[in-house]
């Protein structure tokens, strides 16, 4: 009996680790800026942040919070899609966390 105590903690500890969430990370907030790419081929809304551009794939569930404007300042939290690529390819795809107008 005592054999199979290790490989069954084992198991247990793997299986426990791999239902952890990221519900319980820390939300980092960026400043960025809104800008319309639309004049450009597979383009939208793109977010500049720190010489950085970033591809958000679901702003629209933001409408009730924010109304797009060109150059609009915002503060946003974002989780990179590695799963989806781009047709714009300015930047990483992101999912919005939370997204609201900066500071002007």
């Amino acid at each position: 009996m005592g054999f199979l105590k290790y490989p069954v903690l084992a198991m247990a500890m793997a299986t426990a680790s791999l239902g952890c969430s990221s519900d319980g990370d820390v939300v980092k907030y960026n400043d960025g800026m809104l800008v319309d790419y639309s004049k450009f081929t597979g383009c939208g809304w793109v977010i500049e942040s720190d010489n950085e551009r970033f591809e958000p794939t679901n702003l629209d569930k933001f409408d009730s919070v924010i109304v797009l404007i060109d150059s609009m300042k915002v503060r946003f939290a974002y989780v990179e899609e590695d799963d989806q690529t781009s047709s714009c390819m300015v930047g990483p795809v992101v999912k919005l966390i939370d997204i609201y107008q900066g500071k002007e």
